[in-house]
């Protein structure tokens, strides 16, 4: 089990900022790479047995966070349902534990989410600042479940991906070929979907009657048709 951090005081920390708390506080710890060596000897100088935790408190030097240890717990995900993170971040810097980097930025999250699930970028913005509010804030947290059920909230156009032509090509198409066939952005089908208004800015149901969008007046039952050869 390799160390990710320290737990110091009421945070936990990445060893950079354990340091430089202990610094703060007038412990001596000698600039090294190797953090874990640095502060052990650390220990020594000032009595602390370092090998044996339940002889101090956290409060007067670091204990040792290993990587089996640094768990998040998801409280915002939908449908009031639970989740967990097998990581932390660093109480002072945000760093995760284990990840040993920081959350992209609000728009490095979008860019992910844009490149990665092939999203128009205004829906790739939306869907990120859900996650963000799931807590799901680094790449390495999210799947595409997670990213269609976000999408599956906002409004935005149709697409389903169909083979056209001979030879066949894959292309995107703005209305369904089948019953029930599913969007490319959020897997939902047609008749589920939020439409924006381009004309008077209203989101409305695909299946409500509405003046400026006829393509959203009634739900319509599609028949099955075979692709053409």
């Amino acid at each position: 089990m390799s160390v990710v951090g320290y737990q110091y005081g009421v945070d936990n920390l990445c060893p950079s900022c354990t340091v430089g708390r202990m610094r703060a506080n007038g412990i001596t710890v000698a600039r090294s790479s190797d953090h874990e060596a640095a502060i052990s000897r650390a220990a020594e100088r000032v009595g602390v047995d370092f090998s044996d935790e339940r002889s101090y408190d956290s409060d007067s030097f670091p204990k040792v966070i290993t990587s089996q240890q640094p768990i998040t717990e998801l409280t915002e995900l939908p449908g009031g349902e639970h989740g967990y993170i097998q990581d932390e971040q660093c109480g002072n810097c945000g760093k995760w534990l284990k990840l040993g980097e920081k959350s992209p930025s609000e728009a490095g999250l979008t860019r992910y989410v844009r490149d990665s699930y092939e999203l128009p970028h205004a829906l790739a913005r939306e869907i990120a600042g859900e996650l963000r509010k799931w807590g799901l804030t680094h790449p390495e947290f999210i799947d595409e479940g997670n990213v269609r059920q976000a999408a599956a909230m906002f409004p935005h156009d149709y697409a389903t991906v169909h083979g056209v032509g001979n030879p066949q090509r894959i292309v995107l198409l703005p209305t369904p070929q089948y019953d029930d066939d599913p969007c490319f952005y959020c897997e939902q089908p047609w008749e589920k979907h939020m439409f924006t208004c381009k004309t008077c800015g209203v989101d409305v149901p695909a299946d409500m009657p509405h003046s400026h969008q006829p393509r959203v007046k009634r739900q319509i039952k599609f028949r099955a048709v075979k692709p053409t050869s």
